[in-house]
């Protein structure tokens, strides 16, 4: 997952075949290829600049056939999200990020019922929790400076969807520091269904307070205070999966009332 633009790596890849689409097992490969690799792009895991690699290495690496991958390929190139070069240091390229549209989180919190969204933050906030435990037992330099240059591009940002992505790769990157494929599989899955639902219109003064909790859960993970680093793993994400279930009951209730 590198900061900066070049080739993405194939770590990055494996991490983006994790993502699991919702009602996968009904939709077809190439579908599922698209949404692994848009969501991998939200999620800040392929960021613009970075060149993917070869289409047969990418093929093996999301378990699909070159055909399949080419699809997809082309679904994202329709999308702005990547472009192909001709020539030397030619290839494919991801050239955009996830725009956030008020009406998709909208349409996406509706689909959602109440008690699902708050299984998948109870989910999420253990999860972090637990994360956030073991990182303080074995992040190690290197760890803490990704999860620090994180924080101060997530304070430094004033548009929403680097707002979104940057605080979803902080999360994730809770699994990697860590140390445990597992945790970061898990916490890439979740964050591919919460992401797309966060830092609507409605979260625009939200900013300062998570910058303050991403400060202190990242010094309590420091100083290896592993009880105050859990704790505040978990009220962060309940804090903010709250303001995605009150958002959500808005929606539901405002449907009720007009259904057009």
């Amino acid at each position: 997952m590198s900061d900066l633009a070049g080739s993405v790596s194939l770590r990055a890849l494996d991490l983006a075949a994790q993502v699991r689409a919702p009602g996968h097992d009904a939709s077809g490969r190439a579908e599922q290829v698209t949404h692994q690799l848009e969501s991998a792009i939200g999620l800040g895991l392929l960021s613009p600049g970075e060149r993917l690699p070869t289409e047969s290495i990418m093929a093996e690496h999301l378990g699909v056939s070159p055909l399949t991958l080419r699809q997809s390929l082309a679904v994202l190139r329709s999308k702005g999200l990547l472009e192909t070069r001709r020539g030397r240091g030619g290839g494919s390229y991801v050239t955009g990020v996830l725009p956030v549209v008020e009406a998709d989180i909208a349409r996406m919190l509706l689909s959602h019922t109440s008690d699902d969204l708050r299984d998948l933050v109870d989910l999420a906030g253990a999860t972090a929790g637990s994360a956030a435990r073991l990182a303080c037992h074995r992040a190690d330099e290197q760890d803490l400076r990704r999860l620090r240059s994180l924080a101060k591009r997530f304070a430094a940002s004033s548009e929403a969807p680097m707002l979104r992505q940057t605080d979803a790769r902080l999360h994730i990157g809770l699994g990697v520091a860590a140390q445990s494929r597992r945790l970061t599989a898990l916490l890439i899955q979740i964050h591919a269904e919460l992401s797309p639902l966060a830092w609507s219109h409605a979260w625009e003064h939200e900013q300062e307070s998570a910058d303050t909790e991403h400060g202190a859960l990242l010094d309590a993970i420091e100083r290896g205070d592993a009880r105050a680093a859990e704790d505040l793993a978990v009220a962060h994400v309940e804090r903010e999966g709250a303001l995605i279930i009150d958002q959500h009951l808005a929606l539901l209730t405002a449907h009720l009332v007009d259904p057009r």
